[in-house]
């Protein structure tokens, strides 16, 4: 008699708990998600933005090597005055003690300027990072997509590599492994940026 009853109640839980967690199953139920693919180095090969950042950089730089050669030759010329002194003389010294200091400081300029160059490249690179998001968030957003994944502009080459450490580093790294080439929003994200 007990265990009829006891047979009876864990027939009515099992009842209860398969209605209720067949219910609950279509309930949680995960949504469709779209996704798609940008290949961040194709984009930055084929924008204006980035080719208009790379002139400019090298536009500072060169300037910067115009100013470096002037003070070269601003160098040259007081160790030139130099050689004309008496050896030994107070204007002698004098000379070579503006020389040195002339020297001292275009050396901590020319430290100063490739820093200055240096961040100027990296600020440039991470706004144009910055905006590339933004071009790829818009371009989701127009076209109902909720995933972008970073495609990598080819397969990797392993044939440079040495060590099977190596290959299994960059296998490990890569982001996707195949994707359909309709997934791919690259040439939208590359209009829209250069449209921006």
């Amino acid at each position: 008699m007990k265990s009829t009853r006891l047979i009876i109640v864990l027939f009515a839980i099992a009842t209860v708990l398969w209605f209720t967690g067949s219910g609950s199953s279509e309930q949680f139920k995960p949504k469709q998600t779209d996704t798609a693919v940008v290949s961040i180095e194709v984009v930055w090969l084929e924008i204006k933005a980035r080719d208009e950042m790379v002139s400019d950089l090298q536009g500072s730089r060169e300037q910067m090597l115009r100013d470096k050669e002037e003070k070269e030759k601003a160098i040259k010329n007081l160790n030139q005055d130099l050689e004309w002194l008496q050896p030994g003389s107070e204007e002698q010294k004098k000379k070579q003690s503006e020389v040195e200091e002339a020297l001292w400081h275009y050396q901590a300029w020319v430290k100063f300027q490739e820093q200055m160059l240096l961040r100027e490249e990296k600020n440039r690179y991470e706004l144009l990072y910055r905006k590339t998001l933004d071009a790829v968030k818009e371009v989701a957003q127009a076209n109902g997509i909720d995933i972008v994944l970073f495609k990598e502009k080819e397969d990797p080459d392993f044939s440079r590599l040495k060590k099977a450490a190596q290959v299994l580093a960059l296998i490990g790294n890569r982001k996707v492994v195949y994707t359909r080439d309709e997934l791919d929003i690259t040439d939208l994200v590359i209009t829209r940026m250069d449209n921006m």
